[in-house]
Parts: C-alpha cells; structure tokens; sequence
C-alpha cells in the first residue's frame, strides 16, 4: 500500500508538472492565481487537503517554479 507521503509526494510533483506545462509566461505569481483556478475546475483532486489556505499550500507547492 502507498503511504501518505507517498501520495502526496506524488500529488505535488503532478501539481508541478500541470504547471510547468504552461506557458512560461504564465509562470508569476498572477500565473499561479490562475492556475489554481483552473486546478479548482478542473483537477480538484490535486490541491492540498491540509488546514488553511489551499492557495497559500499551491504557492509552496510550486516554490521555485514562478517569479
């Protein structure tokens, strides 16, 4: 069986993967305002199921990918 971390290990890194497929100029912090939204319709499942903000948990998923 796959633990937690493992799965959420592999949520990120398809989180990541989902964003780095966008347009590179998409990849600011406005871009990450979008792309949650588009998470949100689209793949739900893939935003972080933690407490508190699920924007502020795709920020730290995505660290280092936008300006």
């Amino acid at each position: 069986m796959w633990s937690k971390n493992a799965n959420e290990g592999l949520r990120i890194a398809r989180v990541r993967q989902l964003f780095e497929s966008r347009p590179s100029e998409e990849h600011t912090e406005a871009g990450v305002l979008l792309y949650y939204a588009w998470l949100q319709k689209y793949f739900p499942e893939l935003l972080s199921t933690e407490r508190g903000d699920p924007f502020q948990h795709l920020k730290v998923d995505l660290k280092g990918l936008y300006k």
